[in-house]
């Protein structure tokens, strides 16, 4: 999908771009205006443009018959453009059928300017939120994601997964906090030797680790998963 941002301007000024500002002087599709974009999708044609369509117009942003715009294709793009890679090219918008359906010509007006060439598909942001209590405990280990709390006994810490509302932290040394999750997932055990003892707070039992990461990775996934 095309983002919004990224549309640009058509002004690649040449006999395809006449037609397009002469179809923009019809109020209506006339016979005149249809016959314009007969002779729209003609030269198209003849230029090489390749026919493309879509049943969801919101893909390519644009439904009108007879508008376009510029796009410099990323280096990563699938479907469609993925022949264009690394080029800039016009998108036009040539056919419209029955409810979301539109039929697209592309072809590249020239190279992606340096600079404006996209390499990678960019990442989501990430937010993560952590409980006030936080900065009431020591932290054992932190990450973007992730925090492991020595329990402070003096503390009730609540749990919307614990069956009183409070986490029961009897035998256990530290918690396991996920900001993906906004709260403590895991209660864990360390021993001398490295590895851990953790369980979900929702449930009972638990599990040994040789290591306090995989307790970590193996607790997180089956938290999200249940």
């Amino acid at each position: 999908m095309i983002n919004e941002s990224t549309m640009l301007v058509d002004s690649c000024s040449d006999d395809v771009l006449a037609i397009i500002e002469s179809m923009k002087s019809f109020d209506s599709w006339t016979q005149n205006k249809r016959e314009v974009a007969d002779k729209l999708i003609e030269l198209l044609t003849i230029k090489g443009y390749i026919f493309f369509s879509a049943t969801n117009m919101k893909r390519y942003l644009i439904s009108t018959v007879g508008t376009s715009y510029l796009y410099d294709v990323p280096l990563y793009k699938q479907g469609h453009l993925a022949q264009f890679r690394g080029q800039r090219v016009r998108i036009v918008c040539t056919h419209s059928g029955r409810f979301t359906w539109r039929g697209f010509m592309v072809n590249s007006v020239g190279v992606t300017p340096p600079g404006k060439v996209i390499e990678k598909l960019p990442r989501p942001e990430l937010r993560y939120t952590f409980p006030h209590y936080v900065s009431d405990h020591e932290s054992l280990y932190k990450s973007p994601r992730y925090v492991v709390l020595r329990i402070n006994k003096k503390l009730k810490i609540l749990s919307h997964d614990a069956s009183n509302g409070y986490i029961n932290t009897n035998g256990w040394d530290v918690i396991l906090v996920d900001g993906k999750a906004g709260g403590p997932i895991a209660t864990l055990k360390l021993n001398d030797d490295g590895s851990v003892r953790g369980k979900l707070i929702r449930y009972g039992g638990g599990r040994q680790f040789e290591s306090l990461r995989k307790a970590i990775d193996h607790l997180s996934k089956r938290h999200h998963t249940l």
